[in-house]
């Protein structure tokens, strides 16, 4: 694929989308979870607190954690009742004993361990008779104490030994850090530890530290020399750096043009999760610096100049909230989950084809009525009573005898039925798959009703523009129309039914409404009635299919030179886009945020998309839709790829995309420039990339589950720069954060 000719232009237009407020009709759903708990279809799992140690009788340093969700969906589950008990180990106390998840799917205690030493388990569960669980384990230890390093200097690389009192038997759980760059234990015994000094540090004096768990020892002194071996890579070229066991560690050399990309992130899967991270960088200056956390994003700094817009750190994304429009499509989208959880019990198989009417079909005639079923914002149905309008190809156009004057005309009616026929409808079925036929008539029903426009109440934040309801291709059931219908809004230019929306607003609304939910009904037909999933997909990635939807409409206008055509379904995603990029590593790609975020929908279309660039040939974006998998098992199985590098590439190619220089393709957007299309809506990319490098610098900050940070790093004269990325003040990273760095020679 290549990069579409219009993005200039497009960029341009967006603002004026921006300006006049039609993002409010672009259609997202939701992520959220649900407060039903049938535990046959729960999962509780580690977020963050496991393998801690304390002092006999002292309080652990961190929580412990859980995420309860769906099994299949991974939506979080609120209001769980976790019950927290120690299974081993005496006199531990736990507060509180009893907790519930709040609506992030989290749960969690603290634990005192008790006044023996040794191991202690602490189990976490939900349910009754059969309760789902995991385990936690900790320790009470004595305090280590370290009583000797080497005098004389040591060479980057050397194995050292370092004496003391009270070293775990365990080498792994000794923790030694120079000036805060964890080393690797070769061998250990209660007075010894035989330590591998990090072949990246540079020639400088190091504070050396012994700690297990959150006991470390007072710091002593180490000169070593530098023989650093150094990461050689020419402009352009890359390494990624596993730093799950805090022993990610490298040497960047000096040089006047040297410069870096260096990009920390999470590949963890669990969403909702969370976690401390550090990334040190130590030059020859001698200088131990303090972890400290950056300036927020925002903030004018070496890399990028002030753009004159407002910061949007993590209480601004919060504040970016899903609005009206969007926590209605979630409510959708779990209502059903539920449904098919309820069809799944009953032993619901894989069809063929969905069974239809008995007997001849008869085929509907402009001018018919019809009484239709519209679920309302208070989870009844509205009674719609509806006159067939326009008939085309593949759509039947119904439009609410009860619809306010001054609606749709019959050429405007023609106009969204054509452009349903082309190019929405095959460039959707050519993609993700055909649609069912319940009613057995060839066509979806497109319904026209002020029904939607009463989903939303005057001055909410955005308003409903449309949607599709499973519930109607589940036959026999309670409100189902048993036909494929989209509901969509009509014209009010008195606001009689909620929001004012005049005709030429809903007209160019409308389309991408039809274009998002379609994909929905077309995923709904191949993912559930033809290939019988068990679960409904991971709710960020069926948001982020349906966003897809309306990218590759947009891009058929833009390759036949219809701006503000492509434009009309593009801008929603750019506009989501920019709120993901202006503080990425607050965002987690896996839609961990209540109620949901418009700049979680970014990170996920961005995701897909760059995704979907690389392996467009293989229609990877069919496969998902088909697969019976959720969530990043189903984007691994599609794409032949571990989530570890789906989530590295795609963080370096956010900020590498269109900027020139020669890295592999793996590292780019295909199907557009980012840097165009989303910087001239506010002077510049919204990427924020801090800088450091001329000196020692330690940085500390949080991830959210697969969300990046990134930073530039010059390499001063001399020395250069031995940088690693870690846990808290460079201790061990919580196994859920999946800690990898992605290191870019920039020139």
């Amino acid at each position: 694929m290549g990069k579409p000719p219009d993005d200039r232009l497009s960029a341009l237009f967006f603002l004026g989308v921006l300006a006049l407020g039609t993002l409010l009709f672009l259609p997202s759903c939701g992520d959220g979870g649900p407060t039903g708990l049938d535990t046959s279809d729960l999962v509780v799992l580690i977020v963050r607190g496991d393998g801690q140690a304390s002092e006999p009788g002292a309080l652990l340093p961190k929580p412990l954690q859980v995420r309860v969700q769906k099994g299949g969906n991974g939506a979080p589950v609120e209001g769980a009742r976790v019950r927290w008990e120690v299974v081993v180990g005496g006199g531990a106390i736990l507060d509180p004993p009893l907790s519930s998840t709040d609506s992030l799917g989290l749960a969690e205690t603290r634990l005192r361990v008790g006044s023996q030493l040794g191991a202690y388990r602490v189990q976490a569960s939900v349910g009754g008779s059969e309760p789902l669980g995991v385990e936690f384990s900790a320790e009470a230890i004595l305090v280590p104490s370290l009583s000797a390093v080497p005098s004389d200097p040591v060479q980057s690389g050397d194995t050292i030994l370092i004496q003391g009192t009270n070293f775990s038997l365990v080498p792994a759980q000794n923790l030694v850090t120079f000036s805060g760059i964890r080393g690797e234990v070769v061998s250990s015994s209660s007075g010894e530890l035989r330590v591998a000094v990090p072949r990246c540090l540079v020639a400088r004096e190091y504070e050396v530290r012994v700690a297990i768990g959150a006991l470390s020892t007072e710091a002593a002194t180490l000169q070593v020399q530098g023989n650093p071996s150094s990461l050689d890579l020419a402009p352009g070229e890359d390494l990624v750096l596993d730093s799950s066991d805090g022993f990610g560690c490298l040497h960047l050399p000096p040089g006047p043009e040297n410069l870096y990309l260096v990009v920390p992130h999470s590949t963890g899967t669990v969403g909702g999760g969370k976690h401390e991270y550090s990334l040190l960088g130590l030059t020859g200056d001698g200088r131990v610096p303090a972890f400290s956390v950056p300036p927020p994003p925002g903030q004018k700094s070496a890399a990028r100049p002030e753009s004159g817009r407002p910061a949007l750190g993590p209480e601004r994304i919060r504040e970016s909230a899903l609005d009206a429009r969007d926590r209605w499509h979630e409510r959708l989208r779990l209502l059903e989950a539920q449904l098919w959880a309820e069809e799944s019990s009953v032993g619901l198989a894989p069809v063929s084809k969905v069974p239809g009417p008995e007997g001849p079909v008869s085929q509907p005639e402009v001018g018919d009525k019809r009484v239709f079923k519209v679920l309302n914002a208070k989870n009844k149905f509205d009674k719609v009573t509806a006159r067939l309008r326009h008939i085309s190809t593949h759509s039947l156009v119904y439009v609410d005898e009860d619809s306010p004057a001054g609606g749709f005309g019959d050429q405007d009616l023609a106009s969204l039925a054509l452009e349903f026929e082309d190019p929405i409808y095959p460039t959707v079925t050519a993609v993700f798959g055909s649609e069912s036929d319940l009613d057995q008539n060839g066509r979806v029903i497109i319904l026209l009703t002020p029904a939607v426009n009463r989903l939303t109440e005057p001055g909410s934040g955005g308003y409903v523009g449309g949607f599709f309801y499973g519930l109607d291709l589940l036959a026999g059931r309670d409100g189902s129309n048993e036909a494929e219908v989209f509901y969509a809004l009509v014209p009010d230019p008195s606001g009689d039914h909620g929001t004012v929306i005049s005709r030429s607003t809903a007209l160019a609304a409308i389309p991408a409404v039809l274009a998002h939910e379609f994909e929905h009904m077309v995923h709904f037909n191949q993912r559930m009635l033809l290939g019988g999933a068990e679960t409904t997909e991971a709710l960020w990635l069926s948001e982020a299919l349906a966003q897809m939807a309306e990218d590759l409409i947009g891009e058929v206008f833009a390759l036949s030179s219809q701006v503000t055509k492509a434009n009309q379904y593009r801008a929603g995603n750019w506009f989501r886009a920019i709120r993901f990029l202006e503080d990425p590593g607050q965002v987690s790609v896996l839609a961990s945020l209540s109620p949901g975020t418009l700049a979680e929908r970014g990170a996920g279309w961005l995701l897909l998309k760059q995704v979907y660039g690389r392996l467009a040939p293989e229609n990877l974006l069919g496969q998902v839709v088909r697969s019976t998998l959720s969530g990043t098992e189903n984007i691994s199985a599609a794409s032949g790829l571990e989530w570890r590098e789906i989530v590295g590439d795609w963080a370096g190619s956010l900020y590498l995309d269109g900027i020139g220089l020669p890295v592999r393709p793996d590292l780019q957007v295909e199907g557009v420039d980012l840097r165009t299309a989303l910087s001239l809506s506010q002077g510049s990319y919204p990427l924020e990339v801090r800088s450091f490098g001329q000196q020692s610098t330690a940085i500390s900050g949080t991830l959210w589950s697969s969300a990046p940070n990134y930073f530039i790093i010059n390499p001063p004269h001399g020395s250069g720069i031995a940088i690693s990325a870690g846990g808290p003040s460079g201790g061990l990273p919580e196994p859920g954060l999946g800690l990898q760095v992605l290191v870019v020679r920039l020139q």
